[in-house]
Order: C-alpha cells, then structure tokens, then sequence
C-alpha cells in the first residue's frame, strides 16, 4: 500500500536519518559475540545464508557497537537523539552487571529511552535470571525494563535468531509508528500474510503458522480463522492483502488458484512489501503473468522455516525505511508545499501506478495544485520509464513520477 505521508513530529526530527541501532555488550562477555553478531547482520545482511540466518542486502541502517560505556563526545542524549529513532540492544552478563561505569551509562539510556515518547527503544538481552536480578539491585530504575533472558529463547542453537528476529521487528515497529493507519488496521504492514494454495500448501502453511504462533510477538493473518467472523470475507482478504506483509508460499498449485492470484496482484497494485517462497520441487517451469520477481526470494530445502521469518521482516524494515525517508523529504521542503505525495518502497507497476493515479486525480483537480508519486533509485530502465511516466501523465500532468535523484536533478529542491 502506498502511504499518506503524514506525521506529527518536529521538523528537526524529521531531517535526521530514519534509525540507528547501538549494540551494547560488556568485553568480559565473550559468550555474547554470537548474539552480537546475530543482531548486526540482521541490518547488514550477508552474502551467504548460514545457519536460521537468511542473506540479503545491507539495509543502510547505521550500526554502532561497544563494548564498554560508549566514550562518545556529548551526552547520552545526544548520541541517542542523532536519527529519528534508536533502536539500543544490549547483551548482559554478571560481568557487565560488576561494572558500575556500564550499568549508570545503561541507566541513563533507559531513563532516556523511557521518556522519548516511543522515539526510541531499548531491548535487554539477559543471559539468565540471575543476572537481572543483580541488574535491579544495582540499578532500580530498569525495575520496569521488561527483560528477555536467553536462556528461554529455545535451544542454544536457535537463540542468535531469535534475537536477531526480535531485534529487526523492534526496528519495524520504531519505523511503523508515525505512518498513519485507517482506523481499522495496524499503520506499518506490521502483520503477516500468508499467501498459500490449499491444494498443495497447506503442510507448509500450518508449519509456519505454528512458528509464528509460538512467537507471540509477531501477528499473522490465516484466512481459514480469521475470516471466520467477517461479514464480507472478499472484503476482508483484500484489506489484509492490501496492509500486511505478504508471503507466498509458491507451490506447484498456487499461480493456478484463483485466489492465490488475486492475493499477489493485490499486493502488486498496493506496492505491499512481499517475499516469494519458492517452494516447487520441479526444475523447469513455464513462464507466468504475475509479477512475482519483484520480491526477494527465499528456499528452505533444509525445511528452515525462521530463514522464511527472517527475510519477511527484513524486507518490511527495508520497506518502511524508504517510506521514513520520504517523510523527512517532504518535511525538508523537497516537495512544492502542499504537494500530495505517495512513496511506493520498490518500483511501482502500471496496475499500482494505475491505482494511485486515479487516487490522486481528484487531489490535483486545482489549477496550480500538484502530487508527486515516489519510488526508490535507481529510475526505471529506457523504455519502461518512458512507459510508465506516458501512463501517468495521461491521467494527469499534475502527477509526477520521480525518484530522490530524479526529484533533486529537476531542480525541485
């Protein structure tokens, strides 16, 4: 879905970048650096997927690492207040609880973090028990810090992506807030969709499924239970479609089933951030009409359903960053004042630019008004721009098709 690019913090905040991520973990904490390393890759990506990990490209999400107090020049508050939002992941043992420098500079990151309004975040990873509750001891103020201890995570080899999971929806959910909702759903696409064809993928299906139940800070919609209750269920899937974070479950069956098409053309037109899960056993195919190469792809030949988890949230953070970035554009003043903006996160087909176009039309039926319609860089190829753009000039001259680039070459800024 094409956001309404709207938002009710200040402008200084505006003009910063969308989100930083601090990882804090004490030196002495050698058994911590899997953990470390599980949440800066979740940002960075990875050329390769190893492990429950899936790869993926750098998301452009600044990472910062320390291992001790952070000897930063400012305050606690300045390095905190440097983006929009800070996402601040800390790793803690009894040996960082024994040093009074790192816990009081923890301390004030909470203390500050707290009084952000949601600006920012603060996740505390403990190794056991124990350890928190010497953390409290020493510091009563984290008394309503709501800590996640490792060792509950699961089996030690699935714990590095877990954290790294929790850490990139806690990202999702920073990012999400200040874009607007409609009343009835979740501002952000913070849900999951599974796209799947019953004739062959339920198996798949109810495994991720369970997955995500036993994770209970992920939401997901499944058509088979939460239809049930809706008054108009064609209405209700294509509202899910249109504001979720949609994964296919690409089975040999699914581009055949009715629904199953209408769901992926459905997130084509919203602009929906979406993965494909390739799923067909075959080795040749025939081609298709749905656009589904313009999703990330992921396999599970091993039958690692986190890999799957991993990638959909990841693109859901890439997502959402774009549509910060182009909030802080508008609040910049790149925009002609007063110009309707809406930002698609990938390059918009002609169904979505169709959709949004007609949206806009009569937004700009003003002599003099005007609307802008966004995607990332790089522009469309020779020949599909020119394609593109004749589509949306057609509706209206007063639209604009524009990337970052394109918008600053123009002399727009």
């Amino acid at each position: 879905m094409t956001a309404i690019l709207t938002r009710n913090t200040s402008t200084e905040i505006c003009k910063m970048h969308p989100l930083q991520v601090l990882i804090l973990r004490h030196k002495q904490d050698k058994d911590a650096l899997v953990f470390e390393e599980a949440c800066a890759r979740a940002f960075e990506g990875a050329s390769n997927a190893s492990g429950y990990l899936a790869t993926g490209e750098d998301l452009g999400v600044e990472i910062k690492r320390f291992d001790a107090a952070p000897a930063v020049l400012g305050t606690v508050d300045t390095l905190l207040n440097a983006t929009s939002h800070t996402l601040v992941i800390v790793i803690l043992d009894e040996g960082g609880v024994q040093d009074a420098t790192f816990v009081d500079w923890l301390e004030q990151c909470w203390q500050i973090v707290r009084a952000s309004g949601q600006r920012h975040q603060f996740l505390l990873f403990l190794q056991d028990e124990r350890t928190g509750n010497k953390l409290r001891n020493a510091q009563p103020n984290f008394g309503t810090l709501q800590a996640i201890t490792i060792q509950q995570l699961g089996e030690r080899a699935i714990r590095p992506a877990l954290i790294s999971l929790r850490s990139l929806h806690e990202a999702r959910v920073l990012l999400a807030q200040d874009l607007p909702g409609d009343g009835k759903h979740q501002p952000g696409w913070l849900m999951f969709f599974i796209s799947h064809a019953k004739l062959d993928g339920l198996p798949l299906a109810h495994s991720l499924l369970h997955v995500l139940d036993s994770i209970p800070w992920l939401k997901d919609f499944y058509d088979a239970r939460d239809l049930e209750s809706e008054p108009d269920w064609q209405q209700a899937l294509h509202e899910a479609a249109a504001c979720s974070l949609l994964i296919i479950l690409r089975t040999d069956a699914y581009e055949e089933r009715p629904w199953c098409r209408q769901e992926a053309l459905w997130a084509e037109e919203y602009g929906t951030p979406a993965i494909l899960v390739e799923a067909r056993p075959g080795l040749a195919y025939p081609s298709g009409d749905l656009q589904l190469d313009r999703m990330p792809s992921v396999r599970i030949p091993d039958g690692n359903l986190y890999r799957i988890l991993h990638a959909a949230i990841r693109q859901g953070v890439r997502y959402l960053l774009f549509q910060q970035r182009v909030l802080q554009m508008k609040a910049n003043g790149t925009f002609p004042a007063g110009a309707e903006v809406r930002a698609f996160s990938d390059a918009p087909s002609s169904a979505a630019l169709l959709r949004v176009c007609r949206e806009l039309l009569p937004l700009v039926a003003a002599p003099g008004s005007t609307a802008f319609v966004v995607y990332p860089d790089p522009p469309l190829r020779t020949g599909l721009f020119e394609a593109a753009n004749a589509l949306v000039t057609a509706i209206s001259p007063a639209i604009r098709l524009v990337t970052p680039k394109t918008l600053a070459t123009a002399g727009v800024l």
